[in-house]
């Protein structure tokens, strides 16, 4: 039976961090009062502390977290491998043996080891559900573990985005998902978590969408950059179809469109007109930055 799982709350108390990393609470209060660390006042006037703030703080600070339980992290945070090469192998062997408290610790050490979503997504997550799916074809792994290791990992992109900071309110707003037929999250999910760590307000609408409702997203939101995830085409001539409407959409509402996924070929590449093809996070995030102005 797989173990319960204690996740993160986006508010903490600044007895609980100062338990986490081992310090005075005065010392922590005392880097709250300078600014080091982002302070809420509650409506009955109590401290909280935001957790981006804090896991910021400590990468910053290069300081060791003595009990991350206090924090909702697993308990062993801090002691595994901050490598991404090795940090694949052991989220392959924690994903496959159902032990999704592990897989936490493999993404928040990387990311507590500073290491971007980008870099996580391209050289950890993505080769290791690509191992797993390779096991599936030799009937090394069942269906129903392949599946479940998505739904671990969705859960925990999801709590990784508690650690990034409020969006500015002016931030560019980026948009996508995948299109029908397309029943994968992982890689639409991590786009989003990308695109925020770098500063834009991103939102994935999902995916198996009909191009029609992104056509309708573009024309009433207006994002500055939109996306297409393409892990899995089901028809390709439609698919075609549906790109060309969308940029279409995007091109006539001032939109960047990007494309990418395990499923592009360079053959239907040359069938597509987009802004920017990506074959990696790393790309995208890359290609994202040339849209947004310089800061002065």
């Amino acid at each position: 039976m797989a173990r319960e799982v204690n996740t993160m709350s986006e508010l903490v108390s600044p007895k609980q961090v100062a338990r986490a990393i081992g310090v005075s609470e005065s010392s922590l209060k005392r880097w709250c009062d300078r600014g080091l660390i982002e302070t809420i006042r509650t409506a009955g006037g109590h401290r909280k502390l935001a957790i981006s703030s804090v896991l910021e703080f400590i990468k910053t600070s290069g300081l060791n977290i003595a009990d991350p339980a206090v924090l909702g992290l697993p308990a062993s945070t801090g002691q595994g491998p901050r490598t991404l090469n090795a940090a694949q192998r052991q989220l392959i062997k924690s994903l496959v043996a159902d032990d999704e408290q592990a897989c936490r610790q493999v993404v928040f050490d990387l990311v507590l080891a500073n290491h971007k979503f980008s870099s996580i997504g391209d050289a950890v997550i993505a080769p290791a559900f690509a191992e797993i799916g390779e096991k599936w074809d030799c009937g090394e792994v069942e269906v129903y573990q392949e599946r479940h290791s998505c739904e671990m990992c969705l859960r925990v992109l999801h709590e990784l985005r508690a650690t990034l900071p409020a969006v500015d309110p002016d931030a560019p707003l980026a948009m996508g998902g995948a299109l029908a037929g397309d029943h994968y999250s992982l890689s639409t999910t991590l786009v989003e978590l990308v695109l925020r760590e770098n500063g834009w307000n991103a939102e994935t609408l999902g995916n198996n969408l009909p191009a029609e409702t992104l056509v309708h997203a573009i024309e009433q939101k207006r994002p500055k950059l939109f996306w297409i995830s393409a892990s899995h085409i089901a028809d390709t001539p439609q698919f075609l179809l549906d790109v060309e409407q969308i940029y279409a959409t995007a091109q006539a509402n001032g939109a960047a469109l990007a494309i990418g996924g395990r499923a592009m070929t360079e053959e239907l590449r040359k069938q597509m007109t987009a802004h920017a093809f990506c074959d990696t996070l790393g790309h995208l995030e890359s290609f994202a930055s040339t849209l947004r102005p310089a800061s002065t």
